[in-house]
């Protein structure tokens, strides 16, 4: 097991980790809409290019089966860290992978000085909750993320 930075030349099997996750969460909740492989490409170039994220991935025998990516940001609170996704290919899954990826995530964020980590989670994903709850992160049902467009 290697665990490293994402390279240009991982972009065909990071899209294929991205759109399998992508299809779970549609399954998930149907108000989901996929991306497509052209827009998983694209996202996926732009946090290569990109001065405050950082992406990971996991290989087992030389074969992308994880991936973590996220960014860092500051507020008045500090400096903090957003993961846009953790994902483990689905016959990886349950074997400490996802763990071990997540702490290489926090390790890297945290010589970066920032002092905490945020991500989104469906609410129906129970087994994600679960995970991120058995590692000590905290999930907070008072309200929802919100979001509009304003282009």
């Amino acid at each position: 097991m290697k665990i490293r930075k994402a390279r240009k030349q991982d972009e065909k099997e990071v899209v294929r980790i991205l759109n399998e996750y992508d299809k779970y969460e549609s399954a998930l909740d149907k108000r989901h809409k996929p991306d497509s492989k052209e827009e998983l490409s694209e996202f996926f170039n732009k946090l290569l290019k990109s001065k405050i994220a950082v992406s990971l991935v996991l290989e087992i025998d030389s074969k992308i089966v994880g991936f973590i990516s996220g960014e860092e940001g500051t507020t008045l609170m500090g400096k903090n860290c957003k993961i846009h996704q953790l994902i483990i290919s689905e016959e990886c899954r349950g074997k400490g992978y996802g763990k071990k990826l997540l702490k290489e995530f926090e390790d890297y964020f945290k010589k970066k000085g920032c002092n905490s980590i945020q991500s989104f989670v469906l609410v129906k994903n129970k087994k994600v909750l679960g995970f991120y709850n058995k590692l000590n992160y905290s999930s907070e049902e008072e309200g929802f993320l919100i979001r509009k467009k304003i282009k």
